[in-house]
């Protein structure tokens, strides 16, 4: 390379704003996937790059003792379990409304379709304790009443 390109190359690299994480490359080097993923965040601690975060250096408030619950209630997060027993429950919900009004439709496919959610739920559900029954037809009005 001729001199000029040189300096050119040379005055480039020194203009760059600094990368946010190094070109060395954590996960060629053999550490593990937890190991580079500290490496980097230390990278970023040494940087500064979390000291104008808010509410930084103060106490995390825990409500309830539970602090993945409180999180996830404070970010209005629902698993995607709980969504489903919402699902389930407004669908018999309707379900029973429907069957008092008299309508002529069959609940029997209703069903059917809130039995699969009942299986789907129960192989999401985080314990055993959790899982809930089939539905028929003759226990609908009791079964709403656990799943409330």
């Amino acid at each position: 390379m001729s001199e000029s390109k040189v300096e050119s190359a040379a005055k480039t690299e020194t203009e760059r704003p600094e990368a946010a994480v190094e070109s060395r490359q954590f996960w060629n080097s053999g550490l593990s996937a937890q190991d580079w993923i500290g490496e980097m965040y230390k990278e970023q601690e040494r940087k500064g790059a979390f000291d104008h975060l808010p509410g930084k250096g103060k106490p995390i408030e825990v409500p309830s003792g539970d602090m993945t619950n409180s999180f996830l209630k404070e970010a209005n997060f629902l698993p995607a379990w709980l969504m489903l027993q919402h699902e389930i429950r407004d669908q018999l919900q309707k379900l029973i409304l429907s069957s008092d009004g008299g309508s002529s439709g069959s609940p029997e496919s209703e069903l059917a379709e809130i039995n699969k959610k009942i299986m789907k739920y129960n192989n999401m559900v985080p314990s055993a304790i959790l899982q809930k029954r089939r539905i028929t037809k003759d226990t609908m009005e009791q079964q709403l009443e656990l799943w409330k």
